[in-house]
């Protein structure tokens, strides 16, 4: 080799290296533009990732916030719609029980009964629904008599006129009132009413006819009457949180006007409940229940009475009893 050549051979090969060199950097090149690209989509993936997540978490806690403002306004609805039931409910029922209310007192001072007679309690019942849907209702109960023992009397006022039989059916007063109803679907406990009423006929002209109104099993007063002390019972158990409370029943036909044939204690149920027609009767009723428990429980009684009181009853105390504070 000449030495002419060498010139020529270095140059060619320090060509050969650029070009490696160049190829080398284009790759480098390259690969560092796709990895970039790569993050960048990954970045932006990322992104897309978390603004989906906070959307969904931001949706999430809106419709949580607009449950709870939907079940706020629901209970607040059902709250002034409750509130508004006993509101009727209490102005219907002292329109009515303000007489049996002054019987009831009158029987109570002559039985020598110690303790507060409470007059349309509104409220409540726990646990239960209007019949075919979720909405609560409320109940009234149209005196309870609480004594100094703590011991409590639910008494249903039917303010019934004309005939009325209760726990008796109408053959058995008289032979003549067997066609009245028939007596073969009268199973205790059930409640007969006749009433006279006038109707005009066909030429204008008045005439008296008589209506009969059955009321049996659920719809008897003595099961009515058992039902509104079961519940009342949950329902101040709830409130004050101690052991089974405890109503005894009575139904007091009221209306002097009336005639009634009734027997004296409706067994019909698991519990007696008294019947009476006239303060004698109610008198010598709220005697008995006196003496069932007799021992004065100031704490138990107080603590039913403050929750019954609450319910909006008009309250009389009666004996040496005063109402707790």
């Amino acid at each position: 080799m000449t030495s002419d050549l060498v010139p020529w051979l270095v140059a060619g090969g320090l060509a050969v290296v650029v070009v490696v060199l160049v190829i080398l950097l284009r790759r480098h090149q390259t690969s560092a533009r796709s990895e970039l690209d790569a993050a960048d989509r990954a970045r932006r993936d990322e992104l897309a990732q978390r603004e989906a997540e906070h959307r969904d978490e931001t949706a999430r806690i809106e419709a949580d916030r607009a449950a709870q403002v939907e079940a706020a306004e629901a209970r607040r609805r059902d709250a002034a719609s409750e509130a508004e039931e006993s509101r009727a409910l209490l102005r219907r029922g002292m329109k009515w029980e303000e007489a049996s209310e002054q019987a009831i007192l009158r029987a109570c001072r002559a039985a020598s009964v110690n303790g507060v007679l409470m007059t349309n309690v509104v409220f409540v019942p726990v646990g239960e629904t209007e019949q075919g849907s979720w909405r609560k209702f409320v109940a009234q109960v149209d005196h309870v008599l609480v004594s100094d023992s703590g011991r409590g009397l639910v008494i249903e006022s039917k303010r019934w006129s004309g005939i009325v039989f209760d726990g008796r059916r109408p053959s058995e007063v008289h032979p003549a009132f067997r066609n009245l109803v028939d007596e073969s679907s009268l199973v205790p406990p059930f409640a007969v009413q006749v009433q006279s009423r006038k109707v005009l006929n066909a030429e204008e002209e008045a005439e008296n006819w008589w209506r009969v109104r059955v009321q049996a099993k659920g719809a008897s007063p003595a099961q009515q009457v058992r039902q509104q002390a079961r519940r009342l019972a949950r329902f101040v158990d709830e409130r004050t949180g101690v052991s089974r409370t405890w109503f005894d029943t009575c139904v007091f036909y009221s209306s002097p006007s009336a005639t009634a044939f009734v027997q004296a204690e409706d067994r019909s149920g698991t519990v007696t409940t008294s019947v009476v027609t006239n303060d004698h009767e109610l008198q010598s009723a709220l005697a008995a229940w006196a003496t069932k428990d007799s021992v004065p429980n100031r704490t138990r009684a107080d603590a039913v009475v403050r929750v019954l009181a609450g319910q909006g009853a008009h309250a009389i105390t009666v004996g040496n009893y005063r109402l707790p504070e």
